[in-house]
């Protein structure tokens, strides 16, 4: 757990300026040519949520606990919240099994600081967050449902998503180099995953043979911290302080690892 401080007290804002423009760069190649541009980062959460809504709450008549006058712009609302999250988690986490090897060039300079390359897709991936939460925030403004006084506990659901990311990233990349299955593995898993996160129901209403699973998944207590802030839901701290105790101890994993298998990369790529 020591070595996860030390490393993220280095995350100084001098390398901060250098893993920027690697985000920067990413972000333009990956959008150029493009019509839409950088608003496909919208387009393509904002479609998940009209398909997902329409199906869950059009078709199955499901409604959120606490909220049936919402309506289905309420859960189609607090179903955008949950989405937020997964993806952005889903996002850097299968773009990490990649991450050694498509920055071969930067991994082959002996005095790169190849953590950069961690950090600069965590913003890259925290831009789109950024878009994301903006329309949320615009979309329950519009419809009359914020401001809220919870809203000031955004920035701790953003800061617990971001070093959430920062943590898979960081384990995802390095084994991603020498396991190059799991380029395939964990688009698989994310997939599952979805729907064994809170993201189309809450933590309360799920059944009770599902609660454990809901326990060890580290995504839900962001969602349900996110959630909370936004729509001044309770926050059942009994299920979510376990997992902030035990996300130090995974960043200290993932730190030890990348650490251990590093001097292997150059010869990997």
């Amino acid at each position: 757990m020591r070595r996860f401080f030390e490393r993220m007290r280095r995350l100084r804002v001098d390398r901060i300026r250098l893993a920027w423009p690697l985000a920067r760069r990413d972000l333009l190649a990956r959008y150029r040519g493009s019509v839409a541009g950088l608003a496909w980062a919208l387009m393509g959460p904002l479609a998940m949520v009209a398909i997902y809504a329409f199906v869950f709450q059009g078709v199955f008549k499901a409604r959120w606990a606490g909220d049936a006058a919402g309506g289905g712009i309420g859960y189609a609302m607090r179903l955008f919240a949950g989405l937020i999250v997964f993806t952005s988690v889903a996002e850097a986490a299968t773009r990490a099994t990649r991450l050694i090897q498509d920055h071969a060039n930067l991994v082959k300079r002996v005095v790169f600081p190849l953590e950069m390359l961690v950090v600069a897709l965590v913003m890259q991936v925290g831009v789109h967050v950024l878009l994301q939460t903006v329309v949320l925030g615009a979309a329950l403004l519009v419809t009359g449902q914020g401001p809220r006084a919870s809203w000031l506990a955004l920035p701790l659901a953003l800061a617990w998503v971001l070093a959430l990311q920062y943590v898979l990233v960081l384990a995802l990349a390095a084994l991603g180099a020498y396991v190059r299955d799991l380029q395939h593995l964990v688009p698989l898993l994310v997939s599952g995953l979805l729907f064994l996160s809170p993201v189309f129901y809450s933590s309360a209403a799920a059944p009770e043979a599902l609660r454990w699973v809901l326990q060890w998944n580290p995504l839900t207590a962001p969602i349900e911290l996110s959630r909370a802030a936004w729509f001044g839901d309770a926050v059942d701290v009994a299920a979510i302080w376990p997992q902030a105790l035990a996300l130090p101890v995974l960043g200290a994993a993932g730190a030890w690892l990348f650490t251990r298998l590093r001097p292997g990369f150059a010869d990997l790529v």
